[in-house]
């Protein structure tokens, strides 16, 4: 390989050199950035996980502070489990507004679908709160919507 590498003119073994550089380079780039890449996606889902967890113990904590204040009435503080469970699914909430009956609605604009989708299933199977109205629009772009529920406590 040596030999044949030697008689090469010298234009041409510069020109292979050159090739064989950029081409380790770019090898090593991709592998560098496809490991990085796995490597935030699997941090992405462990956050999430956790913001999950974290969603759970709270609502448990706030069930067993009010058991032991009013000795079995389950009072949950809506605007806060709904803020903590929007924030921990990466939703921005454009209102949040309770009325006299002891709902709150909660809009959304322009959130990712999929995201609302765990929003729903964190405050419906987790925090046992319940969607009594719900209106769900396109916003327009992909996989974006425009969302109003109406939510109360059970």
């Amino acid at each position: 390989m040596r030999q044949w590498f030697e008689s090469l003119p010298s234009r041409d073994q510069i020109a292979l050199m050159a090739l064989v550089a950029a081409l380790g380079f770019w090898l090593f780039v991709q592998l560098i950035f496809i490991e990085l890449d796995g490597r935030r996606a699997r941090l992405t889902e462990g956050n999430q996980a956790l913001a999950e967890k974290l969603m759970r113990v709270d609502v448990r904590v706030e069930q067993l502070a009010a058991l032991r204040a009013g000795g079995g009435d389950q009072k949950i503080n809506l605007t806060r489990t709904l803020s903590q469970a929007s924030e921990a699914n990466g939703l921005s909430v454009k209102r949040l507004q309770p009325n006299s009956r002891g709902e709150v609605q909660i809009r959304f604009e322009g959130v990712a679908f999929d995201n609302l989708l765990r929003f729903l299933e964190q405050i419906e199977g987790v925090s046992g709160l319940a969607v009594l109205d719900a209106s769900v629009s396109s916003a327009g772009r992909s996989g974006g919507v425009n969302a109003t529920f109406r939510v109360a406590g059970t």
